[in-house]
Formats: C-alpha cells, sequence, structure tokens
C-alpha cells in the first residue's frame, strides 16, 4: 500500500516539475524585458547628461579661444564639424563603453553691438554615438 503512494507522488513531483519548465520561460521574459528597458532608458539619461557636459566643455574651448575665431563658419557659409575626444558611459553592474562625440557649428544670425562688437549665434549639434542634441550658442567675437 505504501509503495502505490510512493509512485503516485513521485508522478505528481515529475509533472509539477515539468509544468514548471514549460512555462519558466514565459515567466522569465517579463523581468528580463523590463531589465533591458531600464538600462536601455538609463543609457539614454546618461547620454543627455553627457551632451549637456559636453556643451559646456564646447563653452569653455570657445571662451579660452581654444578654437579660433576665424575657423568658425560666419552666417549662410556652411556648417563646420569638430571633433571630441572620446569618453566612457558608466552604469552601474555593466562595463564601460566608449562613446563617439562630434559637435557642428551652423551661424543662424549676426549682430553688430552699440560698440561694434559682433555678436553671432550657432546653432550647436552635438552627436554622441547614434543620438543628436541641439542648443543655441551666443558668442561674442572679439
Amino acid at each position: 500500500m505504501k509503495q502505490k503512494k510512493f509512485s503516485f507522488l513521485l508522478l505528481e513531483a515529475l509533472i509539477a516539475i515539468s509544468i514548471l519548465i514549460v512555462f519558466a520561460p514565459l515567466l522569465m521574459r517579463l523581468p528580463i524585458h523590463h531589465y533591458k528597458a531600464q538600462v536601455e532608458y538609463f543609457e539614454k539619461l546618461e547620454k543627455q547628461r553627457i551632451a549637456d557636459w559636453t556643451y559646456s566643455e564646447i563653452k569653455e574651448t570657445l571662451l579660452r579661444q581654444s578654437i579660433p575665431w576665424k575657423a568658425l563658419p560666419e552666417k549662410e557659409k556652411g556648417t563646420k564639424t569638430f571633433p571630441l575626444s572620446d569618453t566612457k558611459l558608466h552604469l552601474r553592474g555593466l562595463k564601460p563603453k566608449t562613446i563617439n562625440r562630434s559637435f557642428t557649428l551652423k551661424c543662424k544670425g549676426e549682430k553688430e553691438g552699440n560698440q561694434g562688437e559682433i555678436f553671432r549665434l550657432y546653432k550647436l549639434k552635438i552627436r554622441i554615438e547614434d543620438s543628436l542634441y541641439e542648443y543655441l550658442l551666443l558668442i561674442q567675437l572679439v
């Protein structure tokens, strides 16, 4: 009598394990998909942070005149692309990823001030990997 109960329990256990094996991938798909979506979202946020940091870096470079004023494009004379050094994208728990950066300047307008100074409004496009971020930049040429 005890032998029959044991074989019945073994059969129930095998059925339960086989059901778990069949449905485990379905149960795991949603958390894995959610995790991947979170990683993509955090990468997007980090790229935006890098773009903002790059914007301040470009402003500092222009203020220090590391890029000569004559190298900047004039109104209606096209755009000019400048390379930047690569940076790393750090996300906790993942390997650092190297990010390519560059920026493009296009002059949108030019005005002369009261004391003869020249002001130019540039459209600044920062390219980080496959993402593009746009800013406006006002420069007073000396």
